[in-house]
């Protein structure tokens, strides 16, 4: 009896805390009070939110601050938007989070998780405030997908050591100006976009990425990717302003595609052999000649090639399925893809044009385009000269008759 005594009050002690650590719908955090339920966790089952109208009292700057400590995981989410005096969030002992969004705090200067190394998804938006991360020094490891758009980050300190992910989006962070990753492999996509002021200024580095399935790069100044070895969907390079892109690994692509980088004068993929869907290079004004690509054999999609250089060549060409499209202002030679088109290496429709006034892309005519162009197979006339010396002598017969 004494026993029972202590254990069933023991019993209800464990279950109470229990029920303040366990919930299968979100907990709503408005008040120290709500945040206080987290503190005798360390592990918490469900989602946790941040109220918008935060009853937390103000500085004198009418700013309010959020600390939570003893946590280590929340199995759900922790979400926090539109909370718009919030200047200061800390997490002190959280390790592990469901997902993790931030989103609307236009005050939000401080973000302080200093133990937080995995999440399944981060999604950072519209945090105008926050110019840097406080994950500690290791920082985030492992990620399902990042999405950070919109902030104030000056860096990615926090989740550049980053070793698994499978979505990573960075976009429209007007001061960033340097990512560096240190993955090994993105199973989704990556797409760097618009950040730096659109200053074209940002640098990016993937030393140790080998193999990807979707990449996207606009508006950086360089591009590194010593490992690179194969992307399955496509590579796709848009706007930039680096003179050099160079990726000396790589052997096979899905789509490979380079557009508007206004200074590039040199490609290098010095290994690359199949590139399984399309391979277009179009309206990079500083590239003169494509000749980086010594052992590329297949291209299974259209190759499409517009611009002003004035020297193209692929030695070790075997096959191109789809459409063939080589225009360009300056003038060219075609004929050794003449060659390759009647001997059915070029499978699909083959066009190549040099002097146009404005070199198109796939599907524009191999006519006039308003400009002194140099003709190239595409225009050839073919003249069947029996025919017309035939049609000379059945002429010159009516007229001997008439007269």
């Amino acid at each position: 009896m004494a026993f029972a005594q202590y254990l069933l009050p023991a019993l209800a002690l464990a279950s109470t805390a229990f029920a303040q650590c366990s919930n299968s719908g979100t907990l709503t955090i408005a008040s120290a009070a709500d945040a206080s339920q987290l503190a005798s966790c360390t592990t918490y089952s469900g989602s946790v939110a941040i109220e918008t109208g935060l009853a937390y009292p103000k500085d004198n700057n009418g700013r309010q601050q959020v600390q939570v400590t003893t946590v280590r995981t929340i199995t759900g989410n922790l979400t926090v938007t539109d909370a718009i005096s919030l200047s200061s969030l800390s997490f002190g002992s959280l390790r592990s989070i469901g997902g993790f969004e931030l989103g609307g705090l236009t005050v939000l200067s401080e973000l302080s998780m200093p133990e937080l190394t995995e999440v399944s998804q981060l999604n950072f938006t519209a945090l105008p405030a926050l110019q840097t991360l406080d994950f500690g020094g290791r920082g985030l490891t492992k990620a399902e997908s990042v999405l950070i758009t919109n902030t104030g980050l000056s860096s990615l300190t926090g989740i550049n050591n980053l070793q698994q992910v499978d979505t990573f989006n960075i976009n429209n962070n007007q001061a960033l100006q340097n990512i560096s990753l240190q993955v090994t492999s993105i199973t989704n996509a990556l797409r760097i976009e618009a950040n730096d002021g659109y200053q074209s200024g940002l640098t990016t580095s993937f030393p140790l990425l080998e193999t990807a399935t979707n990449m996207t790069f606009r508006n950086c100044s360089s591009i590194s990717l010593p490992a690179l070895k194969n992307v399955t969907e496509n590579l796709g390079l848009y706007g930039n302003t680096f003179e050099t892109f160079f990726a000396p690994n790589l052997t096979s692509a899905g789509g490979l595609i380079f557009v508007d980088n206004t200074e590039l004068t040199n490609i290098s993929l010095p290994q690359l052999t199949a590139i399984n869907a399309t391979y277009q290079i179009a309206n990079n004004t500083q590239l003169k000649e494509v000749d980086g690509f010594t052992k590329l054999s297949v291209v299974k999609g259209a190759l499409d090639f517009s611009g002003n250089f004035s020297d193209v060549q692929l030695p070790a060409l075997t096959q191109v399925q789809g459409a063939f499209n080589l225009q360009t202002s300056a003038k060219f030679d075609c004929s050794a893809f003449d060659k390759l088109s009647s001997s059915k290496v070029i499978r699909g429709k083959y066009t190549c044009l040099g002097m146009r006034t404005r070199p198109g892309g796939q599907g524009t005519g191999s006519g006039s385009d308003g400009g002194g162009d140099e003709k190239s197979s595409a225009d050839h006339m073919f003249v069947n000269l029996p025919a017309i010396v035939g049609g000379t002598l059945v002429l010159a017969g009516l007229l001997q008759t008439i007269l």
